[in-house]
């Protein structure tokens, strides 16, 4: 009786190894989840609402740079003038930021 519990014991141990391996490997496969199109959605809505606050920005940016350049312009001078000028440059760059990202697209 004892022997025959040993060898049921055995038994036991690799059935449950085999289960355990079994369940290991169906838990690692990939699965598909098909909730793609609400996930590329809020990434879209999240895109659009970074891509107005750097347009905003942009254009906060460059109403400053201009304003400087004609304060600079006014008072001839030049290292403000070139302060002003790289303003500007950022303010439009950031204004057509979506565009470029487009484009790179």
């Amino acid at each position: 009786m004892n022997q025959i519990l040993k060898r049921n014991g055995k038994r036991n141990k690799r059935c449950i190894g085999s289960v355990m391996a079994t369940m290991t490997a169906l838990l690692l496969m990939p699965m598909n989840a098909f909730a793609a199109a609400q996930v590329q959605g809020k990434i879209n809505n999240l895109y659009s609402i970074v891509t107005t606050i750097i347009t905003a920005a942009g254009a906060i940016v460059l109403a400053w740079g201009v304003f400087e350049f004609a304060s600079a312009y006014q008072s001839r001078d030049t290292a403000q003038q070139t302060d002003s000028l790289k303003k500007v440059v950022a303010g439009i760059l950031m204004c057509l930021a979506p565009t470029i990202i487009n484009l790179l697209k």
